[in-house]
């Protein structure tokens, strides 16, 4: 998700370097094609965890008319998306995740702040 938060400042670049035509391919075909590959990224990484989740039973098919308990359901298995993922994160990436964090790009991708923000400390620990 990198590429969400330097891409508007590339373009900038390119275009105050007078480099007007690498600056509109940027603009319209790399920048909106970076927010669908990371949306694509996220559904597939979602869908893993839904399948592992499925054949560990950690949650439970409730089947309620109101929907109230389907939507407690989807919350928690939101919250255990995310976990595995700053688990897989802490684990891979070096360091922590260096903002500026294009808030907009991010959010059009699917990755709220409860993704990334929570990787942004040093002192974060790597899971066993």
């Amino acid at each position: 998700a990198r590429g969400l938060d330097v891409l508007p400042s590339t373009i900038s670049r390119f275009r105050n370097g007078g480099d007007d035509g690498t600056a509109k391919l940027l603009e319209t075909v790399v920048y909106p094609e970076e927010i669908t590959h990371c949306a694509a990224g996220l559904k597939w990484f979602k869908y893993m965890c839904r399948k592992k989740i499925e054949m560990e039973g950690h949650l439970a098919t409730i089947n309620n008319s109101d929907g109230t308990a389907v939507d407690l359901e989807q919350i928690q298995e939101e919250k255990m998306m995310i976990e595995v993922f700053h688990n897989i994160a802490k684990r891979y990436f070096r360091g922590p995740l260096k903002p500026p964090f294009n808030i907009e790009a991010r959010t059009a991708a699917g990755f709220g702040r409860e993704w990334y923000e929570p990787l942004v400390f040093k002192d974060f620990k790597v899971p066993d």
